[in-house]
Formats: C-alpha cells, structure tokens, sequence
C-alpha cells in the first residue's frame, strides 16, 4: 500500500472510531435516564422481547416501564458492541499509522 492510500485508510478508521465513540456516548447517557433493576414483580418478563408482552400487560404504565427495562438491556448489549468494535478499529487504525512511519 503506499502512502496515500494508507493515508485514506487512516482518516477513514480515525472516523469509524469517532462514530464509534458517538454511540458510546450517546448509549451510556441514555442508560443513566433508564431503570436498571428490575423491580421484583417484573422479573417474570424479564429476557423477553417487548412484541411477547405487549399484550399481557394491561397497564400502559406498567408496559413502558417493562418496555425501558427491556430497552436498557439492549442497549447495553449494543455498548458492549460498540466498544469491542472500537477497539478492533483503534488496532487497525495502530497498524495503519505505524505502517505509514516506515
């Protein structure tokens, strides 16, 4: 690869990194607006999807809370996500940058 390919691959990752920590930031300050326990009388959907609940549960106020829950659990599946994905482009955004120092 020369030069200026490698240059394009790394402002190419530097902004796949940076749309990574946008994610990032963004799934962890939803979080703090969201429950993170499960209230003992909830439990029992709790590891369902909302579509397999939205019908039995009667009380619109109970259902979004079940909703936020089952929200937050997802996003913090996606953070995870988004991290581990990160950090696969920080390294390869590292070889880039070391290739082109040669």
């Amino acid at each position: 690869m020369n030069k200026e390919d490698l240059q394009k691959a790394i402002e190419q990752r530097e902004a796949e990194v940076a749309a990574y920590q946008v994610n990032i930031d963004n799934y962890s300050l939803m979080l703090e607006e969201l429950p993170s326990e499960w209230p003992e009388d909830l439990v029992k959907f709790q590891g369902k999807e909302i579509k397999d609940i939205a019908t039995l549960i009667a009380d619109e106020e109970c259902l979004m809370q079940v909703g936020d829950l089952i929200f937050a659990s997802s996003l913090r599946y996606s953070l995870c996500t988004e991290k581990l994905e990160q950090r696969k482009s920080k390294l390869v955004l590292k070889v880039l940058r070391d290739q082109i120092k040669e």
